[in-house]
């Protein structure tokens, strides 16, 4: 992936988006990164207790950029 030019590669989203598409339905996703280093193999190890600090720090972002997204 990183040979493609990605920067970020998620798990999760795709099936979702691609039905809601199908369904004619609005669809968004918010994306927790937690470890930014997953598959990149050895020499960017990142270890759990950065994994728990980033998934907190990203954790306490989402209630202010909900409230932004859904304000009137």
């Amino acid at each position: 992936m990183r040979r493609d030019g990605c920067d970020l590669v998620g798990m999760t989203g795709m099936p979702e988006a691609a039905l809601a598409r199908e369904l004619d339905l609005d669809y968004a996703c918010l994306a927790l990164v937690a470890n930014w280093a997953a598959g990149c193999g050895d020499q960017h190890e990142i270890s759990l207790p950065e994994i728990f600090a980033n998934l907190e720090a990203a954790t306490a972002q989402v209630p202010p950029i909900l409230t932004a997204l859904l304000a009137d």
